[in-house]
């Protein structure tokens, strides 16, 4: 063998052996795919800090600075509506990053759920502020701060609660951002010893600018930005104010310059107090390419296995489409698994209303959830946990859960996955999507067996208020239950309907919404197409919606893609139905 031989095949064996060394563990590569890649509405390109059960110890406590954290759920829809804004903020405010930053946490993720139940989160998205050298203890849950419906509604909440940091003491490294009350302009150094130039901003009591600005020049020591507000009227009267905003600066040789009516937007403070320091240093905007024509495109080849995966999902993705409105066990399994490990689990505390709503919510899924004999059981043993308890942790509601989730147990007969509600990308659809399938299919198997008609949507009121993470989809339900009148259903048919007109209700308002998911426009349901008879012109017949309605959230048309029917029907043949209805369903499909 020559030398160049032997080389080669002296490289491949090292290659060989090194490969086979450096597998990362599934742990491991979901901890590199969040920081690398990003985490469900977040990516690396983003200013704000992707957050992990991984790294959120270690970045947020004993640091020197603050943090304001968005606690969220991927698949929830205001969540995705609030996602720009708060990127925007990020963006906004990066410059302050030496004394606070911006961070995101999904609660959607296996990997965090725990975690944000530490954290009590309730609802979704939820805003919590860490100051500075912030320890870990268990009443140290960050303090709860005001969303804002747009990026300078949510950077005021957080200037608003930087000033009262100040006023508690803390927020020693902030810039000084409570209000200027001296009468004279020659205390502006008495703190601010180190400064060569401060710049006092005036104006009205209920303007950010002055503390905007404070923060945005942290940084530069020789600087410092106070603000006054015009209720310090002995300045007001100094200056001869003819207009606000208003600004005048000292330096420490006693020379001033009063700016007066030239300036109107942050922006223009910013660059006029950066052309009066040294006129050299003005940054000039650029314009949305930056420096740069272009930008580094990555070339990775693709994962075959995820090309492969994600081709498969979408092949599944049109024939389910195919077969029109079509009940799958792996969608209710997957609804019901993530409403027990991630709404209900990630509870800290579950008592009064909370406790009475679990109760009402795990007795409708023991009578109506279409399970076997032992998952039958495991509901059963669900709602005994509750019996005699004032209270309880969802911790131990994720503990039981974790026992029966697993093939021996026999219980669930699918592993989390979606198939009618697999949305276009991973958070579009998903649970949402399962958890209007689930009460629907509630309220049709309840009317088969009870003379309690608002049992299933009493239920599905009680979980959706205590429950549900997306805290603006509860609040329109709860105003919707009591808009359309629920407590007006007074048989199991009305109970049907309610919840469609309900399900409609929600579409119609989410039409174009950003949460939509383009392969799925939200539509008034069902179709013309999937039912011609359930439509009078531009009207509905609501006895053909009902006869629709029962057969397709009927136990015997449950479809078993994606699971296994024997845990279900152990011993017993699947048969297809063969209404003409349901053949209309599938033909495409079989």
């Amino acid at each position: 063998m020559n030398r160049k031989v032997f080389a080669c095949f002296l490289i491949v064996a090292i290659y060989i052996e090194l490969s086979d060394n450096a597998s990362l563990s599934i742990y491991e590569q979901k901890k590199y795919k969040s920081l690398i890649e990003g985490q469900g509405l977040y990516s690396a390109d983003d200013d704000v800090e992707i957050l992990t059960n991984n790294n959120f110890k270690k970045i947020i406590y004993g640091q020197k600075n603050a943090w304001i954290v968005e606690f969220y759920n991927s698949w929830c829809g205001f969540c995705q509506r609030f996602a720009p804004s708060w990127k925007s903020l990020a963006k906004d405010i990066k410059d302050w990053k030496n004394i606070i930053k911006v961070g995101a946490i999904d609660c959607s993720d296996d990997d965090n759920s725990a975690l944000c139940r530490n954290f009590e989160i309730m609802a979704y998205p939820t805003l919590k502020y860490f100051h500075e050298n912030y320890i870990e203890d268990s009443k140290h849950l960050g303090a709860d701060v005001t969303k804002g419906t747009d990026m300078g509604e949510h950077k005021n909440y957080l200037i608003k609660h930087m000033i009262l940091e100040q006023e508690n003491k803390r927020g020693l490294d902030f810039p000084t951002l409570l209000p200027y009350k001296h009468s004279n302009i020659l205390h502006l150094f008495d703190s601010n010893v180190n400064a060569k130039y401060v710049f006092l901003v005036i104006d009205k009591p209920e303007s950010m600018l002055g503390p905007q600005l404070s923060l945005d020049f942290n940084a530069y020591k020789e600087i410092c930005v106070r603000y006054a507000t015009t209720e310090n009227e002995a300045l007001t009267k100094k200056f001869k104010i003819q207009s606000y905003p208003f600004m005048t600066v000292l330096t420490d040789s006693n020379t001033s310059h009063d700016f007066n009516g030239q300036l109107k937007s942050r922006e223009d403070f910013r660059t006029a107090i950066i052309e009066y320091v040294n006129p050299s240093l003005v940054i000039k905007k650029n314009d949305d390419s930056g420096l740069f024509t272009g930008k580094w495109v990555n070339a990775e080849v693709p994962d075959i296995g995820s090309l492969i995966e994600a081709i498969s999902k979408k092949q599944l993705r049109d024939k389910v489409k195919k077969m029109g409105n079509v009940v799958f066990q792996a969608d209710l399994e997957s609804a019901l698994r993530y409403s027990l490990k991630h709404e209900i689990g990630t509870t800290k505390d579950i008592f009064g209303e909370k406790l009475d709503a679990l109760k009402a919510y795990f007795s409708v899924l023991i009578k109506y959830f279409p399970f076997g004999i032992q998952g039958k059981a495991f509901l059963e043993e669900l709602l005994d946990l509750l019996k005699d308890k004032v209270s309880l942790d969802g911790a131990t509601i994720v503990e039981v859960v974790n026992k029966y989730d697993t093939e021996a147990a026999n219980v669930f007969s699918s592993k989390h996955q979606w198939i009618a509600c697999d949305g276009s990308t991973s958070e579009k659809r998903g649970y949402p999507c399962g958890l209007w399938m689930l009460f629907h299919f509630l309220t049709v198997e309840a009317s088969e067996k009870t003379n309690m008609p608002k049992e299933v949507l009493h239920a599905m009121k009680g979980y959706i208020k205590n429950y549900f993470g997306c805290a603006d989809c509860s609040r329109h339900f709860q105003e919707m239950a009591v808009s359309r009148d629920l407590e007006g259903v007074t048989s199991a048919n009305s109970a049907i309907l309610w919840l469609w007109m309900a399900h409609n209700t929600v579409n119609k308002r989410l039409s174009g919404d950003v949460s939509e998911d383009p392969e799925f426009p939200k539509v008034q349901f069902p179709s013309a197409t999937n039912c011609p008879k359930c439509r009078l012109g531009t009207n509905w017949d609501y006895n053909e919606v009902l006869k629709y309605l029962k057969i397709m959230y009927n136990s015997l048309n449950i479809r078993y893609i994606g699971a296994d029917s024997r845990v279900m029907h152990p011993g017993v043949i699947q048969k297809n139905m063969t209404t003409s209805v349901l053949q209309q369903m599938d033909a495409s499909y079989f």
